[in-house]
């Protein structure tokens, strides 16, 4: 009879023993699944972010600046910049906004400044820049990064 209940307990033990590695081996997959899902979910958070900062800079420095002939585009760099035209004391100040090297890029200057493109600030990563000023008040924007290639229309107010 001793040996009945011996086994019954070895039996009893192996049980939960079998037991706790389902529950930890449930457990570890779990946790695997939800990392992944974790990394997806941040690098489709990344690559959104990328896109949508870069056009939402170029849009909000187009309508920062819309005002009568303030807004241009000239070639500068590795394709056409938009050219923001400010006046201070007289003095012409020119914001370009622009591709070089892979990244979108912004430069101040005085109007009779010569600066060439590499002494611009970058500001995201952008595969392509295209901008094509396609009425007078109406400005088509079109940025590739990484994963994605966007297009925009801009309207401005003052048809410069």
């Amino acid at each position: 009879m001793n040996q009945s209940k011996e086994s019954k307990h070895v039996v009893d033990v192996l049980f939960v023993i079998a037991l706790f590695c389902v529950f930890a081996i449930c457990a570890l997959m779990l946790v695997i699944i939800g990392a992944d899902v974790y990394k997806k979910t941040v690098r489709d958070m990344d690559e959104n972010y990328d896109s949508r900062t870069a056009f939402a800079y170029v849009t909000e420095k187009i309508r920062q600046n819309d005002v009568a002939n303030a807004l241009s585009i000239k070639p500068f760099g590795e394709s056409d910049a938009i050219c923001i035209t400010e006046y201070y004391n007289d003095t012409a100040y020119i914001t370009y906004l622009y591709l070089h090297d892979g990244f979108l890029c912004e430069l101040n200057m005085r109007g009779d400044s010569k600066l060439d493109p590499s002494s611009g600030d970058s500001i995201l990563p952008v595969q392509s820049f295209f901008i094509e000023q396609v009425n007078p008040q109406l400005y088509l924007v079109k940025l590739a990064t990484s994963t994605d290639t966007t297009t925009l229309y801009i309207s401005t107010r003052s048809g410069n």
